[in-house]
């Protein structure tokens, strides 16, 4: 069973909302005309609502924290109807959750998965070096957050995998405040469920990736949140080198690549700037997913004391969460 931290629903009806607190929606007019009430808030969660009178339509987008102490659980199958009976409760309008859990599609999703990982930061180092193909494939670092980044030009097939410390994230000052608000024994419980816990987040943004990803004929919410093929696992199988690929120094050309990765302190963003700006000076049009391939391979080599690789790794932490996840499902 797959499991969400943000979904993005639309019920092809402005009549499964009634009952709108006016005094918190913004009245939109187009032309003169009253074209839609819209709801939305960052904090502690997203939450976004608008009747579109115009399209004549309903528009929700959620996050998991909408769970509030149920959040460890992300949303699911199980747990989709009590995400829209929470809304219903904050006093904001009234939502017809029967008829958008029977009509409603899903348009935009974020598949989540959280693992037990020991050592974040050794991990997005060890990410970013097996990256097999730097031109089809982008790897950054912002801000804590280390993201994989298909590179396309067409939205419909971009995906983006995010990674992150969730136990640190947790404990940034606004999610205290919220995680304090349920009392200190939900509080203790959640914040032990995230200890130790990587997520990893694939953003899902159009209705083209949500029904290749998740391998569906249509994303209607039931097939969606019915879906078990989760898409982390194969994208990683794709972006990252295995155990074949990884190698050590055996060749005076692999002693050459040392040296120079030594030079830039294993940065091998740096070594890649280095090899385009060579490319581009001498007018050639060489493969530099090629030319990186073996100071990925090297650096894989020399920095892991496994024997096994980090995809290796990565798909059995990841396996394990399935396992589990099936156990607790029967």
């Amino acid at each position: 069973m797959n499991k969400f931290d943000k979904l993005k629903i639309v019920a092809k009806s402005a009549d499964y909302i009634d009952n709108i607190n006016m005094s918190r929606f913004n009245t939109i007019i187009t032309d003169g005309i009253i074209s839609a009430f819209k709801y939305q808030q960052t904090t502690p969660y997203l939450l976004y609502i608008e009747k579109d009178l115009v399209d004549n339509e309903l528009v929700i987008e959620f996050t998991g924290k909408i769970l509030g102490a149920r959040y460890t659980e992300l949303i699911n199958q199980t747990n989709i109807r009590q995400c829209l009976d929470n809304i219903n409760s904050l006093g904001l309008c009234s939502l017809n959750t029967d008829a958008i859990l029977k009509d409603g599609t899903i348009v935009r999703a974020d598949v989540t998965i959280d693992a037990e990982y020991p050592d974040m930061p050794s991990l997005t180092t060890e990410i970013q070096s097996c990256v097999k193909n730097n031109e089809r494939y982008n790897a950054t670092n912002e801000g804590g957050n280390f993201v994989i980044e298909k590179k396309v030009k067409t939205r419909n097939r971009k995906l983006r995998l995010t990674i992150y410390d969730k136990e640190k994230e947790m404990n940034l000052s606004e999610n205290k405040q919220w995680l304090n608000s349920f009392g200190h024994a939900v509080a203790d419980r959640m914040k032990n469920h995230f200890k130790g816990k990587v997520r990893f987040e694939m953003n899902l943004n159009s209705i083209k990736a949500i029904k290749e990803c998740l391998q569906l004929r249509d994303n209607s919410l039931t097939s969606v949140m019915s879906s078990d093929y989760n898409p982390i696992k194969p994208f990683l199988d794709k972006v990252l080198l295995d155990n074949a690929e990884a190698r050590t120094a055996k060749t005076m050309g692999d002693m050459a690549r040392i040296a120079l990765m030594e030079k830039y302190n294993y940065d091998l963003k740096a070594i890649e700037r280095l090899a385009k700006e060579i490319r581009d000076r001498n007018n050639k049009s060489t493969n530099l997913s090629q030319t990186l391939k073996p100071y990925h391979q090297l650096y894989n080599a020399l920095h892991t004391n496994q024997q096994t690789s980090l995809k290796e790794r990565l798909k059995g932490v990841l396996l394990e969460v399935f396992l589990v996840g099936i156990f607790v499902s029967l």
